[in-house]
């Protein structure tokens, strides 16, 4: 029979998961106004209801401290990262409510971005799982693909400095957002990388 500390490490894991993931669906929504905003099915609400629910639940959180060292490390490292991760949702939407003055970036442009956002919000997606199973394969399996996001960023870099008929508006705002999501994709690295540590040390 698990004790209590057993319980008690993994429901604080459980939660610290179930943030990452909220911050995910923030990030999620926000991504389908900027990079599919002709097929966009309402991403903007839904970002700002995960992002809502996100903040309340890091202060609810906040107000019950972990018990022990390790829960200590685990939800103040995990927090940090999800803290984070809400505020670079935050700047996507601030970006995509902007954008809406303008006409969309040209989708030989926006495609690349896409290709950056899909593959950081996977990366943010698998460290809640990877939080919780803990699993070296897992941890090592992820870390081993931020490397694709930095790749993905070069080659949109590459075209935009060919590109002579890129807007210097949208070419900002690309380079700005593919920042984002390149930050998205190192706090997801963050939870990763110590996930083994956190399985054993909150359980």
């Amino acid at each position: 029979m698990p004790g209590s500390d057993d319980r008690t490490g993994r429901a604080l894991v459980a939660e610290l998961a179930a943030l990452v993931r909220l911050a995910h669906s923030a990030l999620h929504g926000a991504t389908a106004v900027l990079t599919d905003p002709e097929r966009d099915g309402g991403g903007v609400p839904v970002a700002e209801k995960a992002l809502a629910e996100l903040r309340a639940r890091i202060e609810e959180d906040a107000a019950e401290a972990p018990g022990g060292r390790a829960g200590i490390v685990v939800g103040v490292h995990v927090g940090t990262e999800v803290e984070s991760l809400g505020q670079l949702a935050q700047r996507l939407l601030e970006a995509a409510w902007a954008r809406q003055e303008r006409e969309p970036v040209a989708e030989r442009l926006r495609a690349p971005l896409r290709g950056i956002a899909h593959a950081a919000l996977d990366l943010v997606e698998r460290a809640a799982a990877v939080l919780e199973s803990g699993e070296p394969a897992d941890v090592a399996d992820l870390l081993a693909q931020l490397q694709e996001v930095g790749q993905r960023q070069r080659l949109l870099y590459e075209l935009l400095i060919r590109e002579d008929v890129a807007d210097p508006v949208d070419t900002a705002d690309l380079v700005l957002l593919s920042c984002c999501y390149q930050q998205c994709a190192a706090h997801a690295g963050s939870i990763a990388r110590y996930a083994v540590l956190f399985s054993h040390a909150a359980v």
